[in-house]
């Protein structure tokens, strides 16, 4: 693989800094003589440039002699690492890499999370590190693959007809992270360089997967109860005109015996495939010759490819052996999709089990959002909460909790709660609630550092008069109020109080202010406001705007607007907001 080609393991490199909390994070392959970084995220600039050193500086070179995980707390005290100029020169103290292979098994490099201080490695930082490894070899596997195929493309005269469907689906698969994208891949190649009139793929369920081709389920009855799920690619005609969209796991029909048997099933024309399984024949079958064969990454079976042609056909060794490769590739990128979608998924469950379902006050309207970093593949510390107590107020939290990891958002999840608890026992007065939160903090050992803001909403005096917001703000991004005639204005009178976390002895301070009927209070965390290239306050008087631009709309809409204007189309930090609107 050329080094220049490293975009897709800085991603990679960029995920292990972000999940694990660390400075460095490295995609390194080591050679005879010196370690390459094919991707990198936090290195000094100038190590970043050339992006490799040689061996002297190398943990990585451990993880490929042992072909095992190097998992260290402290170098310095490491007999066989102690002396390593890593040390010395780039400031290497805790490490923690997970070997990488090549199409053939052997292991090439390490996958690796780098800190410049003393760390104990938990059992799931580790487990995380060993998921994105195995996404990451699936990744050189491809990379791989498609280097090799685009060098015999360069070496001979002419493009064969494998080789361009081969260089094709590899480039097609090259950037898919879905199982739609996947799909969706495949029909284009053979549709475009195969003549396919159709490309269909079916899956098996991720909890029964066939440990080896061709060793089927134990017993009839546990084999009938197996199906393959059809995946329906852009093209929705092909799952109407499709036979069955879930398949029996049997010799029943040609996917299912292509899976059991791991080999491929070849038909010249429907009417042979028809005479084998007369169940299938229907007036609405597509095509003529139709080829199924199965998908198998490692060894997991993910489900079979279906290939139709509008003609009938006799399928050549060549045309056998191009489609084999096919489904190799294929297999490959469903790997990656699918350890893809299993980190979406446990980020996505994660996300709507800590979302607070909001209460409906008499006089108030409220509405919340969250959106995890990365494009929802990474859930983080921030939250909102809405509370009605007892009295008539309502308690309005927002925090962020410091990390950006699921244990973040676990932490998160703690904090939430101890609040809602700090925030009974001290209904009237939120500075007194936050100061309840941060003993609470140190007598349990929570170690954590967060922001927050809590404020008390109490129900006016008289019908149709003002709210009396009672607040007090723990180094959050302070409240916006939009008032009646479309005005935003920040809440920021003095300077917030201390983090929380960080000293129980420092005093915390109130503020109040009346909301006129019509109002609208916004609390939101910095993931809406902060951008690396711009400070607080410019992030500040955009919301402010966008606020304004969405004056009058329901709250559901305001939300929506500020999500559009405001977030960029790869989140880097994950945001919430709440919303309150006094009702006219």
């Amino acid at each position: 693989m050329r080094v220049q080609e490293t975009g897709a393991f800085d991603h990679y490199a960029r995920l292990v800094r972000r999940l694990l909390d660390v400075p460095v994070g490295l995609v390194s392959l080591v050679e005879p003589e010196r370690q390459v970084f094919h991707g990198a995220s936090g290195l000094p600039p100038e190590v970043d440039a050339a992006r490799e050193t040689p061996l002297t500086h190398s943990f990585c070179q451990y993880v490929v002699a042992d072909a095992a995980p190097l998992v260290v707390e402290d170098a310095r005290r490491d007999d066989r690492l102690r002396s390593n100029l890593a040390i010395r020169d780039l400031g290497v103290v805790a490490y923690a890499g997970w070997p990488l292979r090549d199409a053939s098994g052997e292991v090439v490099g390490s996958l690796c999370a780098i800190d410049t201080e003393p760390r104990s490695w938990t059992e799931d930082e580790v487990a995380t590190l060993a998921d994105l490894a195995a996404a990451c070899t699936a990744e050189l596997v491809a990379h791989s693959n498609r280097d090799r195929t685009m060098a015999a493309l360069r070496s001979a005269e002419q493009l064969g007809e494998r080789s361009r469907v081969l260089l094709n689906l590899s480039t097609g698969l090259g950037s898919t992270e879905t199982l739609a994208d996947v799909v969706t891949a495949v029909a284009r190649v053979s549709t475009r360089h195969l003549g396919c009139e159709r490309a269909g793929i079916w899956l098996r369920p991720a909890d029964r997967v066939v440990g080896h081709l061709g060793r089927p389920p134990a017993t009839a009855d546990e084999r009938s109860t197996e199906t393959l799920h059809f995946q329906e690619d852009a093209d929705s005609s092909w799952l109407s005109a499709a036979t069955f969209a879930v398949l029996p796991l049997d010799e029943s029909n040609p996917l299912g015996t292509a899976l059991l048997t791991g080999r491929g099933v070849y038909y010249g024309d429907r009417a042979t495939q028809n005479g084998e399984h007369p169940h299938l024949a229907n007036p609405h079958q597509l095509g003529e010759a139709r080829a199924f064969v199965p998908l198998r990454a490692g060894d997991v079976d993910y489900g079979a490819m279906a290939l139709v042609w509008p003609g009938t056909r006799s399928f050549s060794d060549e045309d056998r052996v191009t489609i084999a490769a096919m489904a190799s590739y294929t297999a490959q990128a469903l790997q990656r999709a699918t350890l893809h979608q299993e980190r979406l998924d446990v980020a996505l469950t994660l996300q709507q089990a800590l979302l607070p379902r909001l209460p409906t006050p008499a006089t108030l309207d409220l509405a919340g959002r969250y959106l995890p970093a990365a494009a929802r593949a990474q859930v983080g510390g921030d939250w909102y909460d809405a509370v009605l107590m007892p009295s008539g107020a309502t308690q309005l939290m927002i925090g962020d909790a410091s990390g950006h990891d699921i244990s973040a958002a676990a932490r998160m999840g703690e904090l939430r709660s101890m609040l809602r608890m700090a925030a009974l026992s001290a209904e009237e007065h939120p500075a007194e609630a936050l100061a309840l939160l941060d003993d609470a903090l140190l007598s349990l050992d929570v170690d954590t550092v967060a922001s927050a803001v809590l404020g008390r909403l109490e129900p006016p005096a008289a019908p149709g008069g003002a709210h009396r917001l009672v607040w007090s703000n723990a180094g959050h991004p302070p409240p916006v109020v939009l008032d009646p005639s479309g005005r935003a204005c920040l809440l920021d009178r003095g300077d917030p109080d201390l983090l929380l976390g960080v000293d129980p002895a420092q005093s915390r301070q109130e503020q109040e202010v009346l909301l006129e009927p019509g109002s609208v209070l916004l609390l939101v965390t910095d993931g809406l406001v902060e951008r690396r290239d711009t400070c607080l306050s410019v992030g500040l008087a955009r919301l402010r705007e966008a606020a304004q631009q969405a004056a009058g709309r329901p709250l559901d809409d305001l939300l929506d607007h500020l999500l559009t204007v405001l977030v960029p189309e790869v989140p880097e930090d994950d945001i919430a907001v709440l919303a309150v609107r006094v009702r006219p």
